[in-house]
């Protein structure tokens, strides 16, 4: 699935994050930069690009991010440059979203 006429989107993995999210009180999803967002009570914590989601994390967790393979700054393809505040974790199957769950509520604890 192409979502925003740019950013191809995996129509499972999409599933599979709508389902983790969309069943927690207060969550919603909607567009940003492209890809899918994530919003707790209207604050964006999560985006779904491809092959990536990017996580609003605490300045310490994502530093301690930062040092695992597979995660990287934040730079959706519309901008120069990395988003602060915001890493990038691969996510190749949807079965690996049990996998981030610590991060996830690391992200959602951050918005609230």
């Amino acid at each position: 699935m192409v979502y925003d006429d740019e950013i191809l989107i995996d129509d499972d993995m999409k599933a599979a994050l709508d389902s983790h999210f969309l069943a927690i009180e207060g969550v919603t999803s909607g567009d940003q930069f492209g890809g899918v967002s994530y919003l707790l009570n209207g604050q964006p914590f999560a985006i779904l690009m491809e092959g990536v989601v990017a996580l609003r994390l605490a300045p310490e967790i994502m530093l301690r991010g930062l040092t695992l393979a597979g995660v990287s700054p934040f730079r959706p393809p519309s901008l120069d440059n990395p988003i602060r505040g915001w890493v990038q974790f691969v996510l190749l199957l949807p079965e690996d979203v049990p996998e981030l769950e610590g991060w996830f509520q690391a992200a959602m604890d951050n918005v609230k």
